[in-house]
């Protein structure tokens, strides 16, 4: 085949994608399954060394991302709401426009930034989405705690006979030169505290809600309480009440009280809650006080920690459920054995750089409940780009 004739070929698809993308994006299922498309062509079409290559490279335009946003040219930008030179932009941030011109180059060749004339610049839909502050706070702080603790997890990981890493101190731990693990060092800097909390909430914002996986009515609510006094459900570890505020407003009728607990600093900074739900200061390593609940409920918590600290934590819930009646419904990635998609798979290298923690497969969860005393009813699975919910009950 001719190379002409190729490339009439190569225009044809061309043109046929300009059309097709609008359409597809449309319904969120078909862009998904377009993008796909385009990602494994894209797989198919790299050649081995550009993939290489792409990936020696790939620290780079992130670090230069990461300066723009410091120096508030980002913020800048966006605000104008037009194109700017980089004299501009550097008086206005107090910065060198010629660190500017180099810190922009990558990221515009990336799209995220569009240069419009010889070193003057304006946004892009790219630009426009990331000052949304749940994505440039999750950008800041897994730029400082993920990126840190990646850059050293293959010395540490030597350092250790190359053992898996089942608790700390860990990649996080040595790369910070701190004896904390993630979450205390997080309480001891304020500003990265805050873009943690941003990125999490606005994650939450952003993905499934448990019960849009979970029959609730036929399995929770059926056959639950109707004493006033009864736990419907407890959100063990739910930050400032996310999930528990969005089950209220769903199930507006629901039997029985909703309770949210957390570590007293989380509690005593939630300043919105529907007054309905009841808050407990709270540490899921001790004793769980309500006894009897009809749900006991974690989101992405177990990932955070080593297997024998999630035991610990499974015992007391353990504990605290009445056969037959109770439940323990997780909400967390369960990774398929083989073929495992990109974000769950990066997601479990992040655990292990910042947390010494993992995400876990169906048999991992299996032998991890069971040595708690407790066994999987179903697998409640909502597909690959998206948690599934874990339904436990105690071992008969």
């Amino acid at each position: 085949m001719s190379t002409t004739s190729v490339d009439t070929k190569i225009d044809a698809l061309a043109e046929d994608l300009r059309k097709l993308i609008p359409e597809a994006s449309k319904e969120e299922i078909s862009r998904k399954k377009l993008f796909g498309v385009i990602q494994q062509a894209m797989g198919q079409v790299e050649a081995p060394v550009e993939t290489i290559w792409r990936m020696i490279m790939s620290p780079h335009a992130p670090a230069a991302l990461n300066v723009i946003i410091r120096m508030g040219v980002l913020d800048d930008l966006v605000a104008a709401g037009k194109p700017k030179p980089a004299q501009d932009l550097g008086s206005a941030c107090k910065v060198d426009p010629i660190l500017i011109v180099r810190m922009m180059r990558p990221l515009v060749a990336l799209g995220i930034f569009q240069e419009t004339d010889v070193q003057t610049y304006d946004s892009t839909p790219i630009s426009q989405t990331l000052v949304a502050p749940p994505l440039v706070g999750g950008y800041l702080f897994m730029f400082e705690c993920a990126t840190r603790s990646l850059a050293n997890m293959p010395n540490y990981l030597e350092s250790t006979g190359f053992q898996n890493v089942t608790g700390g101190p860990g990649p996080f731990e040595t790369s910070h030169n701190t004896e904390d693990g993630m979450f205390q060092y997080l309480n001891k800097n304020p500003a990265l505290m805050s873009s943690f909390n941003a990125f999490m909430s606005g994650s939450l914002e952003t993905r499934k809600s448990w019960f849009e996986t979970f029959p609730v009515q036929e399995i929770l609510l059926e056959g639950a309480s109707t004493d006033p006094d009864s736990v419907l459900l407890i959100d063990i570890g739910g930050g400032e009440g996310h999930d528990v505020e969005a089950f209220r407003r769903t199930f507006p009728d629901a039997p029985g009280k909703l309770v949210l607990q957390d570590l007293p600093p989380t509690i005593d900074n939630i300043k919105h809650l529907d007054p309905v739900i009841i808050t407990q200061k709270y540490d899921f390593f001790t004793e769980q006080t309500i006894k009897g609940a009809r749900a006991y409920y974690f989101r992405n918590i177990f990932h955070d920690w080593p297997t024998d600290r999630c035991v610990v934590m499974l015992k007391n819930v353990a504990a605290a459920m009445k056969p037959g009646y109770s439940k323990l419904l997780i909400f967390e990635w369960v990774i398929p054995a083989k073929s495992v998609p990109l974000y769950p798979a990066l997601l479990d290298i992040n655990m292990m750089a910042v947390l010494n923690g993992q995400e876990r497969t169906e048999e991992q969860w299996i032998a991890m409940l069971g040595q708690a005393g407790l066994e999987v009813n179903k697998f409640w699975k909502a597909g690959e780009d998206s948690e599934g919910l874990i339904e436990v009950v105690l071992k008969k």
